[in-house]
C-alpha cells in the first residue's frame, strides 16, 4: 500500500482539539507575535461592512457613512451582490460625507452636520445611523458632537455605531463591538411583558413586528408554505425559532437586529431573550442583561435534536413551560426518529469534513454547531479552514461551546497569506479513503475537481446559507425541521455519489481555481 504524505503534515499543520487551538494562539492585540506565527495575515472583513450591513435589516432608516467615498462604495458593493440577491432589506441608503484630504487634515465634523441636516431633509427617514471610517477615525474627529448638534434639527433620530476598520482586524472582535451598539437604542421599559421572547443574533434576516405565518401543508406545488414571513416556501432561522417559541404558549416580542427605530428600542420589553447566533446575539444578551437585567439563555444556534431539545427546555426553564415544552420535544423526536435513525445507519462510522469557509476563514459557531449534530448522528467531526487568529477573535462562541461540553478536532497551522488549504491534502492527513467520509461546505466557493473531489465521487453537503435552499426548512439548519432536512440532504448526496458516474459542471469549470500547486 502507498504512503500517503500530506503536503499539510511537511507544512506543520495538525489535528488538535479546539480548545488547544485556542489556548496556543497568541491574544488579536499581540500584532507582532501575529505577524510571525501567521504571515500574511490582515483579517478579511472590514469592521465597516459588518457594522453597515447589520444596519441594512432595519427599516425607514438610512446610514450615513463619515468617510471618503471609496469606502461607501465597498460597502455598497458588498450589500448589492451579498444582501440584495439573498437577504432582507433589499435597499438601503447610503450617503456619505465625502471626506477628502483637506477635511483629513482640518477635520470632517461640519461635513458630518451638514450631510445629516441633508439626509433628514431629503430622506425622512424615522431612523439615521452614522459609521465613521479610518480616516476620520485616525484623526479623532468629535462624530457624538457632530450629531448632538444636527439632532437638535432633524426629527429623525440619530446614533454612532463606530465602525473603522483598523480598530478590529479579526471579524469576531468587530461583531461583538458592533452587535451591543444596539443596546444603546434602546429604552429601559415601563412594564416587562409576560411570556415574550426576543430572538437575538438573526444577523441578514429581515423582520418586523407582524406575526409569523404558522402554517406549513408541506405540498411541492408551494401552497400553504408561509412558514417563512416574506420568505415564500424557503423559511429563514426565525421562523423554526419562532414556531418553536409559540409551541411553548409563549409570543416573540422582537427578532434582532431587524425592524424599525420603535421595534428595536422596545425589545427590553421581553420576559427572556434567546439566541440564534452567539456570534450576534451573546454579545447584546450579555449587554442587555447588565443594562435591562434582562436574563438570556446561553444555548445557542439549535442544529440537531440534542441541541434543540437543550434550547426548548432552558427556554421552558426561564418561563415556566415545562410540560409545554416536553409534550413538544417528545411529538417532534417521534415524527423524526425514523429518518434519524436510518441516517445514522448510513453515515454510521464516517467521518465528517467541515469546511469554516473556503474563502473567509471565519465561520466558526455554525460549524461548531453542524458538527456537533453529526456526532450526534455518530460521525467523527474534523473541522478546517479556520484561521487561527479568527478563532481566537471568537472567544464568546469558544466558551459556548466548551461550556456545552463540545471540542472536537480542527486544523491548525499558519494559513499564510490566508490561503485556503487544499481538501485533498486534508483526506491525505487523516488517512481517508472514499467512501470513508463526507464533506460539509460552509462557503460560497466549495471545493470541486471533476474526477478528483467532486460530487460524483465524494458526498457533500451543502450547509452555507449563501447556496442552502430546502424547500419549508430553515436556511442556517436550525430547530427539528432543520435537523430533518440535514438528515435529508445526507441521504441524498450519500445517493448521489455512490450512483452517479459523470462530474458536475460545478467541478469540470472549477478545477483548481481556489486550489494551492494549480498549474
Amino acid at each position: 500500500m502507498e504512503l500517503k504524505t500530506s503536503k499539510l503534515d511537511k507544512a506543520g499543520y495538525k489535528w488538535v482539539k479546539v480548545s488547544k487551538m485556542f489556548d496556543e494562539t497568541p491574544p488579536v492585540t499581540a500584532s507582532c507575535e501575529i505577524n510571525k506565527r501567521f504571515p500574511g495575515y490582515e483579517g478579511l472583513w472590514c469592521k465597516l461592512i459588518m457594522a453597515v450591513t447589520s444596519y441594512a435589516m432595519t427599516k425607514n432608516s438610512v446610514a450615513v457613512i463619515h468617510g471618503p467615498t471609496n469606502c461607501a462604495w465597498a460597502v455598497r458593493n458588498f450589500c448589492s451582490t451579498n444582501y440584495s440577491l439573498y437577504y432582507g432589506n433589499s435597499f438601503l441608503h447610503m450617503p456619505t460625507t465625502n471626506i477628502d484630504q483637506n477635511s483629513v487634515i482640518h477635520g470632517g465634523s461640519e461635513a458630518l452636520i451638514k450631510t445629516l441636516l441633508e439626509v433628514a431633509k431629503d430622506y425622512k427617514p424615522e431612523h439615521i445611523c452614522v459609521f465613521d471610517t479610518c480616516s476620520t477615525a485616525l484623526i479623532a474627529d468629535d462624530v457624538q458632537t457632530a450629531i448632538n448638534i444636527a439632532q437638535k434639527d432633524c426629527q429623525a433620530k440619530i446614533d454612532y455605531i463606530p465602525s473603522a476598520g483598523f480598530t478590529s482586524i479579526p471579524l469576531g472582535k468587530s461583531i461583538e463591538e458592533v452587535t451591543v451598539k444596539y443596546a444603546d437604542m434602546m429604552e429601559t421599559p415601563s412594564v416587562i411583558l409576560e411570556n415574550t421572547v426576543n430572538i437575538l443574533g438573526q444577523y441578514k434576516e429581515q423582520q418586523d413586528s407582524s406575526p409569523v405565518k404558522k402554517t406549513c401543508s408541506g405540498k411541492r406545488d408551494g401552497s400553504g408554505m408561509g412558514c417563512g414571513k416574506g420568505r415564500g416556501k424557503y423559511p429563514d432561522d426565525a421562523s423554526e425559532l419562532t414556531r418553536m417559541v409559540e409551541a411553548l404558549g409563549l409570543k416573540v416580542h422582537r427578532i434582532l437586529v431587524s425592524g424599525n427605530h420603535d421595534y428595536i428600542k422596545s425589545a427590553p420589553q421581553a420576559s427572556v431573550n434567546v439566541i440564534s447566533c452567539p456570534t450576534w446575539g451573546l454579545p447584546l444578551a450579555e449587554k442587555m442583561e447588565e443594562k435591562f437585567k434582562t436574563p438570556y439563555l446561553r444555548h445557542s444556534i439549535p442544529i440537531g435534536i440534542e441541541a434543540t431539545s437543550k434550547w426548548i427546555r432552558e427556554l421552558a426553564f426561564y418561563t415556566g413551560k415545562h410540560k409545554e415544552a416536553e409534550d413538544f420535544i417528545s411529538k417532534e423526536i417521534l415524527e423524526l426518529q425514523e429518518i434519524f435513525d436510518k441516517t445514522k445507519n448510513l453515515v454510521k462510522g464516517k467521518v465528517a469534513l467541515i469546511e469554516c469557509g473556503r474563502n473567509s476563514q471565519t465561520a466558526f459557531a455554525r460549524p461548531m454547531a453542524l458538527a456537533r449534530a453529526l456526532q450526534e448522528l455518530g460521525m467523527t467531526p474534523y473541522l478546517f479552514g479556520l484561521h487561527p487568529v479568527e478563532l481566537k477573535a471568537k472567544k464568546i462562541d469558544v466558551d459556548y461551546f466548551l461550556w456545552d461540553g463540545f471540542d472536537p478536532q480542527i486544523l491548525t497551522g499558519n494559513y499564510a497569506n490566508q490561503q485556503p488549504v487544499d481538501i485533498t491534502e486534508v483526506v491525505k492527513s487523516l488517512e481517508l479513503e472514499e467512501g470513508q467520509y463526507v464533506y460539509f461546505t460552509q462557503d460560497v466557493f466549495p471545493m470541486a475537481k471533476a474526477g478528483i473531489f467532486d460530487a460524483e465521487n465524494i458526498p457533500r453537503v451543502e450547509t452555507g446559507v449563501h447556496l442552502r435552499r430546502v424547500i419549508n426548512a430553515p436556511g442556517r439548519g436550525v430547530g427539528f425541521r432543520g435537523a430533518k432536512a440535514l438528515y435529508q440532504n445526507i441521504i441524498e448526496v450519500l445517493k448521489f455519489s455512490s450512483g452517479n458516474k459523470k462530474a458536475t459542471l460545478y467541478g469540470r469549470v472549477h478545477g483548481e481555481f481556489y486550489e494551492f500547486g494549480r498549474k
